[in-house]
This record gives structure tokens, C-alpha cells and sequence, in this order.
């Protein structure tokens, strides 16, 4: 009789790690791959070593799970658990409140028009309550962010 396979046998410790995020967001490969901007075969590759992450993939998958791309790492630095995966994902408000690129990758989720506008204006609203509850500065870059907003630049 057979073993069954356990766990994540042909991924890589990043193909793992994008799995379980993948899987903690309720997206199908095909979904997660679209949103990326990537082919469902493409993400494969790069979650079983076949091809490399290439910075521009990184930033698309992390912003399609949802997390900062330091929580997408193709070089782990000891044996990867889930818990491991979760606090990698679980970036800390003051470390996305200082990454203006981080933010606007988010706004730019979000849709465009006066409706997505306002969304968006709510949501840096909702950025600088955290910044003043943590008693955090937001540098200029927030507030360029701020009146790209408003201009219906971004």
C-alpha cells in the first residue's frame, strides 16, 4: 500500500509559503495567478523552483494576497513553519505606514471613479487614526499620496 503524500511535496519553501497564503485567502491558483497578472502555469514554475521570482511578481503576488512583499520570500533563512508564514504575512502597522509604495499598491487595488475615490480617501483616513494611535509620524510621501488622491491621480 501506498504512502500518501503529506504536506507540499514538489513546492519550494516560497511555493509553500505563497500555497498557504493562497489558501488562507480562499483564492484558487487560477485566481490568485489572474489577480498577479501571471499565467496559472507561470506561478507553478516559480512555486517549484522551475523558475525564479522576479521582483516585479513579487510585488504583484504580494499585493494580490494582501500582504507587504517582505512576507513573499524566496530566500527563507531557516525551515519555514505556517506560524512562520502567519507572522510574515502579519506586517506591523508602523513598518506599512513608513512604505509609502506598500500604501499606493493598495490604492491601487481599489477602484477609480468618485466612488473608488472616496474609498480611497477613507481608507488614508483610516491610516492616519493608526498612525496617531501609535503615535507614528507619516512622512511627506503619505501625504503626496494624500493629494494624488484628491487630484484623482492615483
Amino acid at each position: 500500500m501506498q504512502t500518501p503524500a503529506t504536506g507540499f511535496p514538489e513546492l519550494t519553501e516560497l511555493g509553500k509559503q505563497i500555497e498557504v497564503l493562497r489558501i488562507e485567502r480562499g483564492l484558487s491558483k487560477q485566481a490568485l495567478a489572474k489577480i498577479a497578472g501571471t499565467s496559472r502555469q507561470q506561478l507553478w514554475r516559480v512555486m517549484t523552483g522551475k523558475s525564479e521570482l522576479t521582483a516585479p511578481l513579487k510585488i504583484r503576488l504580494a499585493d494580490a494576497l494582501h500582504v507587504h512583499s517582505f512576507a513573499v520570500r524566496d530566500t527563507p533563512t531557516r525551515s519555514t513553519t505556517t506560524t512562520d508564514l502567519a507572522r510574515a504575512a502579519a506586517v506591523d502597522i508602523a513598518s506599512y505606514l513608513a512604505d509609502a509604495a506598500a500604501i499606493e499598491g493598495t490604492l491601487r487595488t481599489m477602484p477609480d471613479g468618485d466612488a473608488g475615490r472616496a474609498l480611497k480617501r477613507r481608507y488614508l483616513d483610516l491610516l492616519e487614526e493608526c498612525a496617531m494611535h501609535e503615535r507614528r509620524a507619516l512622512d511627506a510621501a503619505f501625504f503626496e499620496l494624500r493629494r494624488r488622491v484628491v487630484a484623482g491621480e492615483l
